[in-house]
């Protein structure tokens, strides 16, 4: 992995500025959302490891919780602190950082989440130490919520946006099926940056090794980023009400977990 190629991903894409507005991504913000929700109390002190531009920490902030936004890339930093100096949304801080070496005390958060470390470190060994430090600096009994993207993603996406009849791409999503790292040699700006894309197991052995014996996997889109005419029924209410609905009804089954873009993982640090 190439920290200096995803940060010149990032900063050069300026993606993560409305992203979660736009296409599938707007499921995928709704279905974190959701997910997030079940797991809130009044008034957490929560750590956004990797948090872009801040969109799950000024949402979050407006709900009353103390939120530190950690991000490797410069101009997620600055924008996130244009946003919290232009909204008057201040957040307990927001740093450059680095997942696998946070600056913060051990026990110090209710919640932490994960929603993009995991799939931009190459490196096993990397991965462990990030889901660490985050169980490091959880309280007892805290919450780690953690994204990572399903290995078959690039596939689907290949074939639903046509991306697999070019010859760049169908090399890229060989090697994403031989061992889930995902490399963009052409830098084309659609064919995303050096990343990781877990099976299932990896993701269990993982969190088994960073010592987490609670967890949960759920997907996140599950079937709906792949849904025919997704613009169209997104923008109907009954329509996209229909298909949150056998989302959740869907989330934990492995198929589902297997075919979604992104898997949540729900882990708990043991009081004991």
């Amino acid at each position: 992995m190439s920290s200096h190629t995803i940060n010149t991903f990032y900063n050069s894409t300026q993606m993560e500025i409305d992203r979660l507005g736009q296409h599938v991504f707007q499921l995928e913000k709704i279905r974190s959302q959701e997910i997030i929700l079940r797991h809130l109390k009044s008034s957490m002190t929560i750590a956004d490891i990797g948090g872009a531009t801040g969109a799950y920490s000024f949402w979050l902030h407006d709900m009353g919780h103390n939120v530190h936004l950690l991000d490797a890339a410069e101009f997620h930093i600055e924008a996130a602190t244009k946003t919290s100096i232009t909204e008057n949304k201040p957040l307990a801080s927001i740093l450059l950082g680095d997942a696998r070496q946070l600056p913060y005390d051990e026990e110090q958060f209710d919640m932490v989440l994960l929603f993009g470390p995991l799939y931009h470190l190459q490196e096993k060994e990397d991965r462990v130490k990030t889901i660490a430090e985050a169980k490091r600096v959880l309280k007892k009994n805290g919450i780690l919520l953690a994204a990572t993207i399903t290995r078959y993603a690039s596939l689907f996406d290949g074939f639903w946006q046509g991306f697999i009849d070019d010859p760049a791409f169908e090399n890229i999503v060989n090697q994403d099926l031989e061992d889930g790292n995902h490399f963009n040699p052409v830098n084309h700006p659609m064919y995303f940056t050096d990343a990781h894309f877990h099976t299932q197991k990896e993701i269990e052995e993982e969190f088994a090794t960073a010592g987490f014996s609670k967890l949960n996997s759920i997907a996140i889109e599950g079937f709906g980023w792949l849904t025919p005419g997704f613009t169209e029924r997104w923008n109907d209410e009954d329509s996209r009400n229909k298909m949150l609905q056998y989302i959740r009804q869907t989330e934990n089954d492995p198929i589902m977990i297997g075919i979604s873009a992104h898997v949540m993982t729900v882990a708990v640090k043991s009081g004991s």
